[in-house]
């Protein structure tokens, strides 16, 4: 399961809040005898601006919290992805073409990135070896 969190104080607040009505959503599993270790939850860092200090300190607070759960690569904040939002599409929708290069260039990089890491922790999972 991926959570998906903006590094900003209000936005892990609430997801503090989606975590515990999770937690108790799974005392289904856990009165039928199963046993959770949560360690098929992954944090993803949305609309992440490095440069931003505020955001920085919350994403290292989450990297302390959730060590490795969180997963490695952020999506970055990006105006490639509103704006091909604005169409309804995705990214590899949209294309190169209708967006500033170098902001498309860097929002697919990041996009491509945080896929490909989904991708290992998806085979990991089911114990296929990468490609």
């Amino acid at each position: 399961m991926v959570v998906t969190v903006h590094p900003q104080m209000l936005d892990v607040a609430s997801m503090s809040q989606f975590l515990l009505m999770t937690h108790d959503l799974l005392a289904v599993v856990r009165e039928a005898g199963g046993e959770l270790k949560y360690d098929f939850i992954r944090y993803l860092l949305t609309r992440y601006e490095p440069q931003d200090a505020p955001q920085t300190k919350v994403a290292a607070l989450l990297r302390n919290l959730f060590d490795d759960h969180v997963m490695t690569n952020p999506m970055v904040k990006s105006a490639a992805v509103s704006d091909a939002g604005l169409t309804k599409q995705t990214l590899y929708e949209i294309g190169r073409e209708n967006l500033t290069r170098s902001t498309y260039d860097r929002a697919m990089e990041a996009l491509d990135s945080v896929n490909s890491e989904i991708e290992s922790l998806v085979r990991q999972a089911w114990g296929r070896t990468p490609k």
